[in-house]
């Protein structure tokens, strides 16, 4: 997810952000001449009036993702951008396609509507910048019907029309654009079963004509199925491109299943924070704070995780508790605050209980902070569980902070929860915790460590957060559709 992307987050959702307005019955571009100084005479369809394909659709940020690229000159950016690499170098021909892969939105429509009258690809690219301006039977007959299915691709995810489109007999990398906006449709109407038919269709479709799109198709479904064969397809399409984000985030999912066979002992933890360090070596804080976030929330519950066996080992501690604190400011930041910021919260609270350090004391007290801002979130009702446990960790720090008299309350409504779950074990716990606090002893370091949103774990980072969709919230480099 390179740049500035319209997508919100997956090739699923509507890449507009808005429904978009269709243009009046009639209304197209004016049939002015071609100036022979604009290029317009340079036709960019091949000899027969074919435009070449493949073309370079889905994989780049919109709405210059889904540009044509014909004209003379065009084959090598065309093979570049298959490739998932931005040219160092454009031809005139493509002046307006440059300009829309630059943000320069407004010259580049100014550009294609200049030459729509005489050209079918700048034609389409005018209606890709600005559909209100194209009629679009006009530009299906101009088009041709092998383009008819993305021309309905676009109108059904710019609002223009609520017919889902089919992909017809297209083929390549039109079917998958339309396929992609298929499983899209699906997921908004709760089809998921149908939305990974859709998917995989697409993903096939892109295969062998547009690697990074199906890069970007495979990580989703690697994030909707849990399939690590998925990610790992995903990573080595998009390792070699331009596709920066795209590859942080098939990375992330990789990762993140591998954290979790980590924790069943079934790969090195190693090999997930690996996936993680690489991830976010290849984006910024800046451009990409949702994504960033989840890296740095995973990353330090598997620093957490490994095991300690040298004194070096114990400067994971350190590593974990600075990219909890980033992921924990992060996702505060975020307008709707997120379930994971509970869980980093903890994690970070836990992390900095239990984790060796020269300032414990004042780790302690920060701790018990944090705890109390999970608190607010973790009521009896909702969550009696989770606020349990929270009380019993908040407890265990105010114990080693000498403060007994809190410790022993807030033991002692930990107890009684677990006792109404039925949990006998962990209200032994508990109460051993109040006993102590009533005799003015504190209770045993044993980590208890939160990782997802309400799943617990008795151990310090032991489960990633869901390998799931991440909210890429723009700039993005997320699935084009």
């Amino acid at each position: 997810m390179v740049d500035d992307r319209m997508t919100a987050d997956s090739p699923l959702d509507d890449p507009t952000g808005a429904e978009g307005v269709a243009p009046e019955v009639g209304e197209g571009v004016p049939q002015q001449p071609a100036d022979e100084n604009s290029g317009g005479d340079e036709r960019s369809v091949e000899p027969g009036g074919r435009i070449p394909r493949p073309q370079p659709l889905g994989a780049f940020p919109l709405p210059a993702g889904l540009l044509l690229v014909t004209g003379e000159g065009s084959d090598e950016v065309r093979r570049q951008l298959l490739a998932g690499h931005r040219p160092a170098v454009w031809p005139e021909s493509l002046k307006g396609v440059e300009l829309a892969y630059a943000d320069d939105l407004e010259a580049a429509a100014d550009i294609f509507a200049r030459d729509a009258a005489s050209d079918p690809a700048a034609f389409y690219n005018l209606f890709v910048l600005s559909p209100e301006m194209v009629d679009r039977p006009a530009l299906v007959e101009a088009l041709g019907d092998e383009w008819r299915p993305l021309v309905d691709t676009l109108a059904y995810m710019y609002g223009l029309t609520s017919v889902i489109p089919a992909a017809g007999e297209a083929g390549g990398e039109i079917a998958a654009v339309a396929a992609s906006a298929q499983a899209g449709a699906a997921v908004e109407e709760g089809r998921e079963a149908e939305a990974l038919r859709h998917l995989r269709a697409a993903a096939t479709a892109a295969q062998g004509v547009n690697p990074p799109y199906e890069g970007i198709l495979r990580a989703e479904i690697a994030s909707r199925t849990g399939s690590l064969t998925e990610a790992d397809a995903a990573v080595a399409l998009l390792a070699d491109t331009d596709l920066t984000a795209a590859y942080a985030e098939a990375r992330y999912q990789q990762a993140s299943l591998i954290h979790e066979l980590a924790m069943a002992g079934k790969r090195p933890i190693a090999d997930a924070i690996a996936g993680y360090t690489d991830a976010l070596s290849r984006i910024s804080e800046t451009d990409y704070p949702p994504l960033f976030a989840r890296l740095h929330f995973n990353l330090g519950t598997a620093y957490l995780a490994a095991p300690v066996t040298s004194r070096q080992d114990q400067l994971r501690a350190a590593l974990a508790v600075q990219s909890l604190r980033t992921a924990v400011r992060l996702l505060e930041q975020e307008e709707e605050e997120p379930p994971e910021w509970a869980a980093a919260t903890l994690n970070l609270a836990n992390a900095l209980v239990y984790a060796p350090s020269g300032h414990q004391r004042d780790n302690l007290m920060e701790a018990v902070d944090l705890y109390e801002t999970v608190l607010r979130v973790r009521s009896t009702r909702f969550d009696p569980a989770g606020r349990a446990r929270v009380l019993s960790n908040q407890a265990t720090a105010l114990s080693h902070l000498g403060l007994f008299g809190d410790a022993l309350a807030r033991f002692g409504e930990a107890e009684e929860i677990f006792h109404l779950l039925g949990d006998e074990a962990a209200a032994k716990v508990a109460h051993e915790g109040r006993e102590n606090a009533a005799a003015g002893k504190a209770p045993e370091l044993i980590p208890d460590e939160e990782s997802d949103g309400g799943e617990s774990d008795p151990t310090i980072g032991a489960q990633p957060h869901s390998a799931g969709k991440t909210p890429a919230d723009e700039p993005g480099e997320a699935p084009a559709l």
